[in-house]
């Protein structure tokens, strides 16, 4: 019965970080303006970030997160500027505001802020984008749709929302993924903890002598 606790525990910690009903989510996510050489703007209008919610129903077969921008925030706004040498590019990520790779799971694929003004004059306000999430299996076959919307503020076409829809199945693998992830970092941990113990007993018998 001794044994069989720890190994109850460590299941029952798999399934709380699974969280196959994302009871706990908490997602965070920032759009950048970069340049043809993928450096971010430090500008006013270059970059905003904000809190990602799960719009979706639970359980639903499309898990969909959403976004918003204040465009009318004078400091902390993205304006889409309609110049050829510049980029749109955002992270999606979980567990805290600041980003890591351990709890990013996707990000934008790179697009033209022109492609984005050209797709406006078509659809105004809104336009659309890719995202990868580089931890599924063929990720690259299996990019996601994202849709931004815009509003005009005083002459400059601000970011004001940003949607993004993930097959259940996809948000499941990624998540599945987050759970072997802290099982590798235990088996590290625990293997760590055995080299200094090994150590400590090798130093105590060296005193004895």
């Amino acid at each position: 019965m001794a044994d069989a606790k720890p190994a109850e525990d460590k299941k029952k910690a798999e399934k709380k970080l699974l969280d196959q009903d994302d009871e706990a989510f908490c997602g965070y996510c920032s759009v950048h303006i970069l340049d043809q050489d993928g450096i971010a703007g430090r500008t006013l209008g270059s970059s905003v970030k904000a809190p990602v919610s799960i719009v979706s129903a639970p359980g639903a077969d499309t898990v969909v997160f959403e976004a918003g921008f204040n465009p009318g925030d004078p400091l902390f706004y993205l304006e889409l500027r309609n110049e050829e040498q510049f980029y749109l590019w955002g992270q999606w990520w979980m567990d805290g505001p600041k980003q890591s790779e351990t709890n990013a799971f996707c990000s934008l694929v790179p697009l033209k802020t022109q492609d984005c003004h050209k797709q406006l004059e078509s659809t105004p306000g809104e336009f659309k984008a890719q995202l990868h999430c580089p931890y599924l299996r063929n990720s690259t076959s299996r990019l996601m749709d994202a849709t931004f919307q815009t509003q005009e503020k005083k002459f400059k076409t601000k970011l004001c929302k940003a949607t993004f829809s993930m097959p259940r199945d996809a948000w499941m693998e990624y998540k599945a993924y987050r759970v072997r992830l802290w099982k590798s970092g235990k088996i590290w941990q625990g293997m760590a903890k055995g080299d200094d113990d090994e150590e400590k007993k090798e130093e105590g018998g060296k005193k004895d002598d």
